[in-house]
């Protein structure tokens, strides 16, 4: 059996000093936007945050980057049909398990027996399915599947590698705004 592009990226990014290099190499490739979506899907696998999976659907799948970071992160480069359908399928998942305590509730029925329902949900697993960014990810892989091969034959996930410096404050700037949502940027190998 045969690993897929997106087994052997998490191989290669398995650890918070493997992320760096990965970052720091794609910097260097002009690929930042691409690997810097890849890590915090990986993030977001972990976490099942909805805070998560809201920042990166409102970035990476509808495109809303401000303007000072524009060109250092993009929109994912999918299919528009792949688009569509992963951004409903983000928000519909959003919308099921509530953002607040009092949408949790009314999406029980309101009242008393809403506010025991959303109690209850709330106790509970309230997090997302890890796999709801998948097809976008591995649409995502296949753009970095080429620059892969180079992989192969320069790319040291173990070695040293600088970012580009034209994008030093670019991810000063977007630290802040993962920061914000609960990433963390040092795990997440964007320092």
């Amino acid at each position: 059996m045969t690993k897929s592009n997106v087994e052997k990226f998490r191989e290669l990014t398995n650890t918070p000093a493997r992320r760096h290099t990965f970052y720091c190499y794609c910097t260097q490739k002009f690929a930042q936007d691409q690997a810097i979506f890849f890590l915090l899907v990986e993030a977001f696998r972990q976490s099942h945050s909805k805070r998560h999976a809201i920042f990166i659907n409102d970035w990476f799948i509808k495109g809303n980057i401000p303007a000072a970071l524009d060109g250092f992160v993009t929109q994912v480069n999918i299919s528009s049909s792949l688009s569509k359908s992963v951004g409903k399928s983000v928000d519909s998942a959003v919308t099921a398990v509530g953002k607040t305590f009092s949408d949790k509730r009314a999406n029980h029925g309101g009242g008393f027996g809403g506010f025991l329902g959303a109690l209850r949900q709330k106790m509970g697993d309230t997090g997302l399915d890890a796999d709801l960014f998948k097809n976008a990810q591995a649409g995502m892989v296949e753009m970095l599947a080429d620059p892969y091969n180079k992989f192969d034959d320069t790319y040291k996930p173990d070695g040293m590698y600088q970012p580009n410096p034209s994008f030093s404050k670019q991810l000063i700037l977007f630290r802040k705004e993962i920061m914000s949502v609960g990433f963390d940027a040092k795990d997440l190998g964007l320092y």
